[in-house]
C-alpha cells in the first residue's frame, strides 16, 4: 500500500498536469520526485520509469533505480518487455484492417485462422462458426487462457524453450475445455489474441510484426524504441533492454516466444507507450473517428464494464478512462477528460500493483474537472 506521501504528492502533481500551469521542466521535476519516492516506498523494486504526455502534447519522463546488475541507471527511454500492453496495438491493427475493408469484425474465425489451429480447436469442441473476430477482441469467445499458472510453471521449467503459436493453442486444447457459448462470460484470454495475431498475418500476407508496424505507422508516430522481439532487430541507437524480474527471479533472458504472438511480443520504452496511447486516443492512427469510437465503446459487449476492444475501461461518463497493463510490470492509459496519456514500468513485477495505483490516480479526473 502507498503511504501518505504517495497520495499527497500525487494530488499536487495531478492538479499541475490537469491545469497545465507548469511547464515541461516543472513536470519533469515532479515526475522525478514521484519516481524517487516510489522506490523509497517499494525497496524491493530495482527501478521505475514514468512518462506523461499532457494536453499540450508535451512529453515528460523520469526514472529512478538501476536497470541492470552493472549499475546502469534506469531511464524513461529504456526499452522493456511490455507484454499484454501489446494487445492494444493488436486490436488497433485489426481495426485498421476493418477500416480498410480487409477484415469483418463479425466474421466467423473458422475460415480466417490457420487450418492447423482450426482443426485443434474444432476437435476440442470450439464452434468456429460462432466465434467471431469481435468476440476475440472483447474476450467473450468462450475460450479460456492457455497462459495460466500451469503455463508459467512449464515456462519456468525450461525458460529457453522456443514456443510456436501452434504450441500455445495445443496447450489450451490439452488443458482446457470451452467455457460455454460466446458472449456468455468475460474471460481474459491470451489465446484469443494469439489467434488475432494469426488473422492479421493471414489477412496481410506479412509477418505480424511488419503488419502491426505498418498498419499503425510506427515510424510516422516516432516510436523509435518499439519493436517486436525476436521477429525484428532492435532499432539502432536504442539502449539495451532493462532487466526485468518476477519477484526477484531475473526473466530478462527468458525466450520471448513464450509471449510473442499477439497476446504480447512488443518491446518499448514508457515514453513510446505514452506516445502511442496519446496518438491512438487523439485519433491519429485511425482514418475515421468512428473506428476509435468502436474501440472504446465496443457496441454489443455484454460486459462493457470489464473490457472493450483491446482496452480496459474505468469510470463512466465524462470520467471514463482507458488503460491496459502488462505482466512484467507495465501499465499505460489515457484520460479523455484531461487529454493526458500516462505510462509506467517497474522492473520487478512485485511492484506493479502499487505502480498501477499511481498511474490510475494520475488518469482519474478530479471533482474540479
Amino acid at each position: 500500500m502507498r503511504r501518505a506521501f504517495g497520495a499527497t504528492f500525487l494530488a499536487g502533481m495531478f492538479l499541475g498536469l490537469a491545469a497545465c500551469v507548469s511547464g515541461p521542466s516543472q513536470q519533469q521535476v515532479e515526475l522525478q520526485a514521484m519516481a524517487d519516492g516510489f522506490l523509497t516506498e517499494n525497496p524491493d523494486v530495482p527501478a521505475v520509469a514514468l512518462a506523461v504526455i499532457d494536453a499540450e502534447g508535451q512529453l515528460a519522463g523520469a526514472a529512478a533505480g538501476e536497470a541492470g546488475p552493472d549499475g546502469e541507471s534506469m531511464t524513461p527511454a529504456m526499452p522493456v518487455r511490455i507484454a499484454s500492453n501489446t494487445k492494444t496495438y493488436v486490436a488497433a491493427a485489426v481495426l485498421r484492417l476493418w477500416e480498410d475493408g480487409e477484415v469483418d469484425l463479425d466474421a466467423p474465425i473458422g475460415g480466417l485462422i490457420d487450418p492447423e489451429l482450426a482443426a485443434m480447436l474444432d476437435g476440442d469442441g470450439y464452434d468456429l462458426q460462432a466465434i467471431t473476430v469481435r468476440h476475440l477482441l472483447m474476450h467473450v469467445s468462450g475460450m479460456p487462457d492457455h497462459a495460466d499458472d500451469a503455463y508459467v510453471a512449464i515456462v519456468l521449467d525450461d525458460t529457453s524453450r522456443q514456443w510456436s503459436r501452434a504450441d500455445q493453442v495445443a496447450l489450451l486444447v490439452e488443458n482446457h475445455d470451452p467455457l460455454g457459448p460466446t458472449m456468455s462470460e468475460f474471460r481474459y484470454s491470451d489465446t484469443g489474441y494469439v489467434l488475432l495475431g494469426d488473422i492479421i498475418e493471414r489477412t496481410t500476407g506479412k509477418p505480424l510484426a511488419t503488419s502491426v508496424r505498418t498498419l499503425l505507422g510506427f515510424e510516422r508516430l516516432g516510436l523509435e524504441t518499439t519493436w517486436w522481439e525476436q521477429a525484428e532487430a532492435q532499432p539502432a541507437g536504442t539502449a539495451p533492454r532493462a532487466r526485468q524480474s518476477l519477484e526477484g527471479t531475473d526473466t530478462t533472458d527468458w525466450n520471448p516466444s513464450m509471449d510473442m504472438y499477439g497476446g504480447g511480443g512488443l518491446v518499448g520504452s514508457v515514453e513510446d507507450l505514452a506516445v502511442f496511447w496519446a496518438a491512438l486516443m487523439r485519433g491519429e492512427i485511425f482514418a475515421r473517428p468512428e473506428t476509435l469510437e468502436e474501440m472504446v465503446s465496443a457496441p454489443g459487449h455484454p460486459f462493457p464494464e470489464d473490457y472493450r476492444l483491446g482496452v480496459f475501461p474505468r469510470g463512466e461518463g465524462d470520467s471514463e478512462i482507458y488503460f491496459h497493463g502488462g505482466f512484467w510490470g507495465t501499465i499505460a492509459g489515457y484520460s479523455p477528460a484531461q487529454d493526458v496519456a500516462v505510462a509506467g514500468v517497474v522492473t520487478d513485477q512485485a511492484g506493479v500493483r502499487n505502480l498501477a495505483a499511481i498511474v490510475m490516480e494520475m488518469l482519474t479526473p478530479t471533482e474540479a474537472e
